[in-house]
């Protein structure tokens, strides 16, 4: 894994956030969230780690996303928020977590504004998966994400226009929206000439 992330960090914003961001205020977006992008080492390759949504939550029900969710007043800036939520969710302390490094954020139809850190996760075996929010806990080669027929782009017409949105389908595992926009970031930026 050593050898994969110093391939993925020189990709990797590493300086300061914006300090309004930072502390949780999302610009014209209702507020700041984070996701943890967590890599894994399966079988000698880096895997992906996603969790897929109760059915029953307020926002993006059912969907395959990262452990993640928004920005609250205990926490003393995103990053920390990453690592909470990712604790509350799949029960991994941040410990257990090293972060390489986070991709530009993105805003939610939700209206968040998501930072997506990228890091490691030591030890997947022992998830603590909350039901109330985690229906289930899957993994996915990071190499599937890397090959170009495994990445379908949709188009739909909105009010605001012709939108663009990436889909990957693992085994029946749909990853789209904001999770599969992740992706394809980091994926994009890591097949670009070394910075």
């Amino acid at each position: 894994m050593e050898y994969f992330s110093q391939q993925v960090k020189p990709h990797l914003n590493q300086d300061l956030i914006d300090e309004q961001l930072w502390q949780g205020s999302g610009g014209d977006m209702v507020r700041a969230a984070a996701v943890l992008f967590p890599f894994y080492w399966k079988q000698g390759a880096p895997w992906v780690l996603l969790t897929q949504r109760n059915e029953q939550l307020k926002h993006h029900s059912g969907q395959v996303s990262f452990p993640g969710g928004g920005y609250e007043v205990q926490d003393k800036n995103i990053k920390h928020t990453a690592y909470r939520e990712t604790f509350e969710e799949i029960g991994v302390p941040r410990e257990r977590i090293q972060l390489w490094g986070f991709l530009d954020g993105l805003p939610s139809i939700s209206g968040f504004h998501v930072t997506p850190f990228v890091g490691e996760i030591q030890d997947v075996d022992n998830l603590v998966i909350d039901d109330n929010e985690v229906a289930k806990v899957f993994g996915v080669p990071f190499a599937f994400f890397q090959d170009p027929n495994n990445r379908v782009k949709n188009r739909v017409k909105t009010p605001f226009g012709v939108r663009h949105y990436y889909v990957f389908d693992y085994k029946g595992n749909v990853i789209w929206g904001l999770t599969a926009q992740i992706i394809v970031q980091l994926v994009d930026r890591m097949n670009q000439e070394q910075p």
